[in-house]
């Protein structure tokens, strides 16, 4: 959960752990857009679907999640989605999206207040791509276990029929251990959800030292599984990642652990330390990816399973910058093609000067034929190495997301490139690492123009095409509302002479619809 934004804290000493690519800035934010999810729809493979967690300027400030669609495979986009908040005073963060195999998109999401503590997880529903969607439906709420806070990371999976819906979350970052993880589950195609219960149970239990149990799900044929991280040394002297598993939605589950031999990281600001994900050609294979340092330095690392977790394989070092070179990976995803090819990215600073998590970085992946135990060459999938930013070290952007279809990658990130932090849209074929058939995304600000940029005091707003100005807000790059007015016009200009010279954002509301630029006061 990042919506008061926190630094993300370490699960547990045993578990911290140039090919350029045309790629589009799609969410164009101005201070914070982050935690990026990608989806593709079964039914339309053109049907590509984005969400992330972003602020908007307007009468309900603060951080909401945001959506854009597309149906021409990423070419372009549909105008952000803003998903109401079921209270203005709540923040949104988290979100987690999984299409059925009727076309039926399914996003979760955290709505929450602080102080005092209301709301929870909800799910809405889309039947048109991610366009519009339904009303919300709480799937667990923030005091259902006391003063736990039981609504952290709500990852969410689908089984393809879309009857069966599983969420799993966490205690909130800042509730101190021991916590455990938790399973809810619908039957119904999420219209209604079963009482939540703990995914850990006696003798697979996380135990008292991890303080963020994070679990990751996904379903396999009529099962289910999520990997969660255990130290208790009467369950096993070493460091464990369960895999909990059921075959009755929940009712009773069977648990097989993958036991942690190597080094692992003290690194607490590595951030998404694992996925899980199935191979749609074989139900039984399993791939779970997860950061380790067996060489001092945190590498991304690949464990399988082809029966469904009696066994596992040697676990394999997927980077191939040099070994226990320092420079660090994190923020890892992954995914499976239908045929059982593999693609698996992160975030990477073997190129930078220095090591350790604040420093310079790109983001790389590596691709595996279904017929091949070697993964390609690492490849880069930004189009250069951005200087470390210190808002990486605030709460939030702790994952990017990654789809591959028909050995074509599609993969969003967040980074700094252009001074904010904001999600881009890469598209690759995976086996040849070449970009294909992107053209620019149409952004927000193509709505808006500002002018002149910079000014000494006075600004046009220029909303472009039959629009008109509702409202109109200036904010500092802290987030501090300084001035607002309301317009009906095409054209109109704004004064600011009469503050500090610096960078501010100018947020206007057109047809209903929040659209912003960042404008430079260049002068008193």
């Amino acid at each position: 959960m990042k919506i008061k934004l926190y630094t993300f804290l370490s699960i547990l000493l045993f578990f911290s752990q140039n090919i350029k690519s045309q790629h589009q800035n799609i969410s164009n934010g101005t201070i914070f857009e982050g935690e990026p999810y990608i989806v593709i729809n079964p039914n339309n493979p053109q049907n590509i679907v984005v969400a992330w967690m972003g602020f908007v300027y307007n009468v309900s400030t603060g951080l909401t999640i945001k959506v854009k669609s597309s149906f021409n495979g990423g070419q372009t986009w549909s105008t952000t989605v803003n998903i109401p908040h079921i209270n203005s005073s709540y923040q949104s963060a988290d979100p987690s999206m999984a299409f059925d195999g009727n076309g039926n998109l399914f996003l979760s999401y955290i709505d929450h207040r602080e102080n005092p503590d209301s709301g929870g997880v909800y799910i809405r529903k889309s039947v048109n791509g991610g366009l519009t969607w339904g009303n919300p439906i709480k799937t667990i709420d923030v005091h259902a276990d006391g003063t736990e806070l039981p609504i952290d990371r709500p990852w969410l999976t689908v089984n393809a029929a879309g009857d069966k819906i599983y969420i799993v979350t966490k205690p909130a970052p800042w509730i101190p251990a021991p916590n455990r993880p938790y399973f809810i589950a619908s039957v119904d195609s999420g219209a209604t959800w079963q009482p939540w219960r703990y995914l850990d149970t006696t003798n697979y239990l996380v135990g008292n030292l991890i303080a963020q149990p994070m679990a990751v799900p996904v379903c396999s044929g009529n099962k289910f599984h999520a990997m969660y991280p255990s130290y208790v040394p009467s369950q096993n002297v070493y460091a464990q990642y369960l895999l909990a598993t059921t075959i009755n939605s929940g009712n009773s589950f069977t648990y097989k652990p993958m036991v942690v031999t190597q080094p692992n990281a003290s690194n607490d600001t590595a951030k998404l330390a694992y996925k899980l994900i199935q191979d749609p050609s074989n139900n039984n294979h399993l791939a779970f990816i997860y950061l380790a340092a067996p060489f001092g330095d945190i590498d991304i690392m690949l464990a399988e399973t082809f029966n469904s977790g009696l066994n596992w394989s040697t676990p394999q070092r997927v980077n191939d910058d040099p070994q226990g070179n320092g420079k660090m990976q994190d923020m890892l995803w992954a995914d499976f093609d239908s045929d059982g090819d593999i693609i698996i990215t992160w975030r990477d600073r073997r190129n930078a000067s220095g090591i350790g998590f604040a420093t310079a970085s790109e983001f790389y992946g590596a691709f595996r034929d279904n017929d091949s135990a070697n993964f390609s060459s690492n490849f880069p999938l930004s189009d250069g190495i951005v200087s470390y930013n210190s808002i990486l070290a605030q709460n939030g952007n702790d994952f990017m997301s990654t789809a591959l279809l028909n050995d074509t990658l599609y993969t969003v990130y967040a980074n700094t490139k252009d001074g904010s932090l904001d999600v881009w849209f890469v598209k690759m074929a995976a086996r040849t690492q070449t970009v294909t058939g992107i053209a620019l995304i149409g952004s927000e600000s193509d709505r808006l123009r500002i002018m002149p940029n910079p000014s000494a005091g006075i600004f046009t707003i220029n909303a472009l095409g039959k629009a008109f100005l509702d409202d109109v807000a200036v904010y500092t790059m802290t987030g501090k509302k300084i001035t607002s007015t309301t317009y009906n016009a095409l054209n109109k200009t704004i004064d600011l002479s009469g503050y500090p010279k610096g960078i501010y954002l100018i947020s206007v509301v057109i047809n209903g619809q929040t659209f912003s630029q960042k404008v430079v006061l260049a002068q008193n």
